[in-house]
């Protein structure tokens, strides 16, 4: 008679002896060669996804800015004076003026300066043109491109065309 206990890995006959194994497992080689094949795919991913991450935090530094501008001639429509935006040291503010002059818009959003903070120390700055200014239609009364600028030195451009569309090339 054979019998198979509740914890047993092999089959016992009734004088003792091992038979059989009744689980099956894995080998050493059988793991090691699992374990190659991962250190192999880890080694070929880490440097794809570290530069994928630099480059989605700069990509997602211009669509915060580009919302930024959004949310700017949004404002220009609904109060019906123009907004004109500013680059700063880590983000933007808003003017409701033409020349970004006097006191900066603070609101929801906004620090005790009336910034608009760009995230993961993002800068924004003027790359060419003049500060986007937005009138009472939503048009762009004065054309610019913003350079967003993330902390490894990569870039994005967004930039506001006369239609008052807001677009990153």
């Amino acid at each position: 008679m054979v019998w198979k206990g509740r914890e047993a890995r092999f089959l016992v006959s009734r004088s003792g002896r091992f038979v059989a194994r009744t689980e099956r497992g894995y080998t050493l080689t059988e793991l090691l060669v699992v374990l190659a094949v991962i250190g192999i795919m880890a080694f070929i991913a880490v440097p794809f996804l570290l530069t994928y991450t630099s480059g989605a935090t700069i990509d997602y530094g211009a669509r915060e800015l580009r919302s930024g501008l959004n949310r700017a001639k949004l404002m220009a429509v609904t109060t019906r004076q123009p907004v004109c935006v500013q680059p700063t040291a880590g983000g933007y503010q808003f003017f409701q003026n033409t020349t970004c002059t006097g006191t900066p818009w603070s609101g929801t959003g906004t620090d005790a300066n009336g910034v608009f903070r760009l995230v993961n120390n993002m800068t924004a700055t003027l790359a060419a043109g003049a500060n986007p200014v937005f009138n009472q239609f939503g048009v762009a009364v004065q054309t610019g491109t913003l350079r967003v600028t993330g902390p490894t030195g990569g870039s994005m451009t967004v930039s506001v065309e006369a239609s008052g569309r807001v677009r990153i090339p």
